[in-house]
C-alpha cells in the first residue's frame, strides 16, 4: 500500500467535487516572468526584454536534474540493480518524480519506520522535474532499502558504506531542458539573437541571482515570514501563513485562507477546513495541529515545520543578495566577484545590506529570535554574484529548444534560463507545444521509456486540467 498515493486520490476527489460545483474557482491565469515582474524579487537582467516567452516543466521529462558529485552522475535511467558493499550505512540513487526531496525523504522515512535525520541528502531537488539524487539511509538493512519503492520514487545504485550524505555535499547537478517558446520564436532573427544569447552566457557567465522558487511558488512571499521571525514576530508570522493570499493561487485556496482568517484562533475549526487537503496545505496543517494542542504557542508551532522556516530565512537572505547585485548593474556598475550572504554572525557579512536592512527595521542585526531554530546555520558565506554553466547541448528542435548543462551547487537553472528566456507560469499559453519528446534520447543518451512508464501513473502535464478527467471518469 502506498499511503501518499492514497491521500493525493484522497485530496483529488476533494478537489474534483469543489470544481464540479465552482469550475471559476480553478481558473488559472498565465504569468509571464518579464523585468518588471522580475524587479520584485530584487532580479535585474540586462536586456531582458530581448529574451522570448518560453513554457518550462509542462512535462516531468521537460526539466530533469541529475546531481553530480565527485565528477560522476546520478542517471534517471538507473535501474534497481543487487546491492554491494559493505558497512552501516545504506547508499541509494533516489529516483523521483512529482515530489520535493523533502517530500521524498519524509515518505522514506515513514515507510522504515525511520526518523527523517537518519536520511542524508546533499540538496534540495524540484518536485516538478525527473530527479536523481544520492541519499544515505542509517539503522535500516539493506534488503528493507532494496525492497523499498513509492509511486513517486525509486531506490537505485543501493550500495553499502561509512558515513553519510551531507548537505552541501555536491559538486553540481546536470540538467537536460525542454524548453517550449512561442511560435514567434522561430525565426531566423530571432534563432541569431538566441545562438547570441548561448554564447554570451557561455563565454561570459551569467548573474548569479536566486530565481522565484527560492520565495515559495505560488504565494513567493517567504521572505515576509522570516522577516517577521527575526523581529520575533511569531504570532503575527502564523497569521500570515495561514491566511496570506497569493496571486498565483487559484481562487479556491484563496478561499480557503479567507476562511481560516474568519475563524483564526479557534484551532478545532480551522482543522476542519485544512484536513480535506493534506498535501496542499501539509505545513499548515502542522502549524494548527500544533496549535491545537498548545494554544498561544506561536513559537512552538513554528518549531513544528524547521525546513520550512530554515528555506524562508535563506529566502530573506536571497532576496536582499539579489537585490545587491541589481543595484550594482542598475548603476552601470559590475558587482564585485562575490558578495556574503546575511545569515551570519559576523557583522562585516551585513555591511553591504545595511541600508536595505535599515529600510526593513532590522540593523543592527540580531539572531536572538532565533535560538529556538538551531537548524537555521548562521555561517560566513560567501557567494559568486556571476557564475558559468558548462553547456553540453543547444539544440533548436521542430516546436522547442533542448538544452543541457551543468550548474555548481547553489546555482539554480532557472537562472540560467532566464537569461535566454522569458519564462512564464500559471496557465498554458496558447501558442505553445504540448508534445511530448524523449528528451535524453534526442542527444543521443539512454530513453527515458522504462523511467516514466515506471511514474505514468502519477505523471499529468502541469497545467492540464485533472479535473474534468476525473470528473469524466467517474472519479
Amino acid at each position: 500500500m502506498d499511503e501518499r498515493a492514497d491521500i493525493k486520490r484522497a485530496e483529488m476527489k476533494v478537489l474534483a467535487k469543489a470544481y464540479e460545483r465552482n469550475p471559476e474557482l480553478f481558473a488559472q491565469r498565465t504569468f509571464v516572468e518579464d523585468a518588471d515582474t522580475l524587479s520584485e524579487f530584487g532580479i535585474h537582467i540586462p536586456n531582458k526584454e530581448t529574451c522570448p516567452v518560453a513554457l518550462l516543466k509542462l512535462w516531468p521529462e521537460d526539466f530533469i536534474v541529475e546531481e553530480v558529485s565527485g565528477g560522476k552522475a546520478c542517471d534517471v535511467t538507473s535501474e534497481p540493480s543487487e546491492p554491494k558493499g559493505e558497512g552501516p550505512t545504506v547508499y541509494a540513487t533516489l529516483i523521483k518524480c512529482g515530489i520535493s526531496t523533502i517530500e521524498a525523504v519524509d515518505d522514506i522515512a515513514a515507510k522504515l519506520g525511520l526518523r527523517v535525520e537518519n536520511i542524508g541528502y546533499a540538496g534540495i531537488k524540484d518536485k516538478d522535474a525527473l530527479t536523481a539524487q544520492r541519499i544515505s539511509i542509517r539503522g535500516v538493512s539493506v534488503e528493507q532499502a532494496a525492497a523499498l519503492s513509492g509511486s513517486h520514487f525509486i531506490l537505485a545504485d543501493i550500495e553499502l558504506g561509512q558515513g553519510a550524505v551531507a548537505k552541501g555535499g555536491l559538486t553540481g547537478n546536470r540538467f537536460t531542458i525542454y524548453m517550449r517558446p512561442e511560435a514567434s520564436f522561430f525565426t531566423p532573427e530571432n534563432l541569431t539573437v538566441f545562438d547570441k544569447k548561448v554564447e554570451a552566457v557561455e563565454r561570459f557567465g551569467f548573474y548569479n541571482f536566486y530565481y522565484l522558487q527560492r520565495f515559495g511558488t505560488p504565494r513567493l512571499h517567504n521572505f515576509a515570514w522570516a522577516l517577521m521571525i527575526l523581529k520575533a514576530e511569531y504570532e503575527q508570522a502564523v497569521h500570515d501563513i495561514l491566511t496570506f493570499e497569493g496571486e498565483r493561487e487559484l481562487p479556491y485556496f484563496i478561499n480557503v485562507r479567507r476562511e481560516l482568517g474568519k475563524v483564526w484562533g479557534r484551532w478545532d475549526e480551522m482543522l476542519k477546513l485544512l484536513e480535506p487537503l493534506p498535501i496542499v496545505f501539509r505545513n499548515e496543517l502542522r502549524i494548527v495541529r500544533h496549535l491545537a494542542a498548545h494554544p498561544g504557542d506561536y513559537r512552538g508551532a513554528l518549531q513544528a515545520i524547521p525546513e520550512q522556516v530554515t528555506l524562508w530565512m535563506y529566502a530573506l537572505s536571497s532576496l536582499l543578495f539579489n537585490q545587491c547585485i541589481s543595484n550594482y548593474l542598475l548603476k552601470g556598475k559590475e558587482p564585485p566577484d562575490e558578495l556574503p550572504l546575511i545569515m551570519s554572525r559576523e557583522r562585516r557579512d551585513h555591511e553591504p545590506y545595511r541600508d536595505m536592512l535599515e529600510g526593513l527595521g532590522v540593523y543592527p542585526l540580531s539572531f536572538e529570535a532565533l535560538k529556538p531554530f538551531p537548524q537555521v546555520q548562521l555561517k560566513n558565506r560567501m557567494t559568486p554574484t556571476r557564475d558559468k554553466a558548462v553547456v553540453r547541448k543547444a539544440e533548436v528542435v521542430d516546436d522547442g529548444v533542448v538544452l543541457q548543462f551543468e550548474l555548481g551547487k547553489g546555482q539554480y537553472a532557472t537562472t540560467f534560463l532566464a537569461h535566454l528566456f522569458t519564462l512564464t507560469a500559471g496557465a498554458l499559453p496558447q501558442d505553445i507545444s504540448r508534445a511530448r519528446i524523449d528528451t535524453k534520447a534526442h542527444i543521443g543518451e539512454a530513453s527515458l521509456a522504462r523511467v516514466l512508464e515506471r511514474f505514468a501513473p502519477v505523471i499529468q502535464p502541469k497545467r492540464e486540467n485533472l479535473f474534468e478527467q476525473m470528473l469524466e471518469k467517474g472519479e
